[in-house]
């Protein structure tokens, strides 16, 4: 059920109050003061069982790429605890091994916590903490499902309605790097995977010191609301006078919801991720002006070749996700020949461009 949601999961960006703000300022601040040290970030996300932690957590690292562990799955698999409990029907977790165990992996980064607890975690440890939340109503039904008992039930709704996970949280951590998130449905699902995603991406997790590598399997990604005026002007370079892109009369006439935007318009997404990705190993192309000549110091990403399949229209106003994803690399004397898939998506899951491009890099480090 997940993957129907997949891409919508990836790119749609979501506005939420201050909470992208925060995400994206304070914990940014959190992974350079604090770690003292590049890597990536660490998430924690808790919440009462039967809240979504594991389905969540599971597609935010489908979509991120960071490791997920689940800790009842650690505790089982790993022994680290100190036997079963037959009234709570669950084994009685040994803190200090749990924490013995992952203390090595989240010192490098990269992990998404799922645990119904977090006050025995090292604070240092996360860079955010997600605190799910679900309605009574619709928890209550979840976990008789799961075949809970009464009294199990009963304790776990208790901690639901006076909301213990949260003042655990924020007791646990400073409360800048704690967000609650609703849990009541796969939207609320991948509402929430979307904004943890955005907030993710626009971190610039890698000093200057450890610059992040491009390898096969890393994506690129950049969003476009195409407008009129985009179209305009596009049609004016490109002397292209179709009224199917100007005059809504004419696109409908033939099927169309209204002017479409042109393919090649959208399409140019791709260079663009590209070139502002990868620039010469000196920094960022610079330009000295002598009389009317331009001398540029050193040439960036060079585009080779790119190939289109248009699956769906874009229409003015549609915002557009371009995303790229290296998929060969190799060395071509002292630069870097990169193949890309390159793909295109409108209101965060419909392809409407897909095809191949390959680019030659001065460099493979990612600005």
């Amino acid at each position: 059920m997940l993957s129907i949601y997949l891409y919508a999961i990836l790119c749609v960006k979501i506005e939420v109050g201050d909470l992208f703000t925060n995400l994206k300022s304070e914990c940014g601040v959190v992974m350079v003061q604090e770690s003292g040290k590049s890597k990536r970030p660490n998430i924690l996300v808790t919440g009462t069982p039967g809240t979504g932690k594991t389905t969540m957590s599971t597609a935010l690292a489908e979509a991120t790429q960071l490791h997920h562990i689940n800790v009842g799955e650690l505790v089982k698999e790993k022994n680290l605890h100190d036997g079963w409990d037959d009234e709570l029907e669950c084994y009685v977790l040994n803190e200090d091994l749990v924490c013995d165990e992952l203390e090595d992996v989240m010192e490098e980064g990269g992990i998404i916590v799922d645990h119904h607890g977090c006050d025995f975690f090292p604070e240092r440890w996360f860079d955010c903490v997600v605190v799910l939340q679900t309605d009574n109503t619709i928890l209550y039904d979840r976990l008789s499902r799961r075949g809970y008992n009464e009294s199990k039930l009963s304790n776990n709704i208790e901690c639901e309605i006076f909301q213990v996970l949260l003042e655990e949280a924020k007791e646990s951590y400073p409360e800048d790097r704690v967000v609650a998130m609703k849990s009541d449905t796969i939207e609320d699902i991948s509402r929430n995977v979307a904004t943890l995603t955005e907030w993710y991406l626009s971190l610039r997790c890698f000093s200057s010191a450890t610059p992040h590598v491009l390898k096969p399997g890393d994506v690129l990604r950049k969003a476009r609301l195409f407008t009129e005026e985009d179209v305009l002007q596009y049609s004016k370079v490109s002397h292209d006078s179709n009224p199917l892109h100007s005059d809504s009369a004419a696109a409908q006439n033939v099927g169309f919801e209204g002017p479409l935007v042109h393919g090649m318009l959208v399409a140019s997404l791709f260079p663009h991720i590209i070139s502002s990705h990868f620039t010469p190993v000196g920094g960022r192309l610079s330009y000295e002006i002598e009389y009317d000549k331009v001398k540029k110091d050193e040439p960036g990403a060079v585009y080779v070749s790119q190939s289109l399949n248009f699956k769906f229209p874009v229409y003015i106003g549609d915002e557009v996700i371009g995303e790229v994803q290296a998929t060969n690399l190799r060395v071509n004397k002292d630069r870097y020949l990169a193949k890309f898939k390159t793909r295109c998506f409108k209101n965060g899951e419909l392809l409407v461009i897909e095809g191949e491009a390959v680019a030659m890099l001065p460099t493979l480090t990612v600005e």
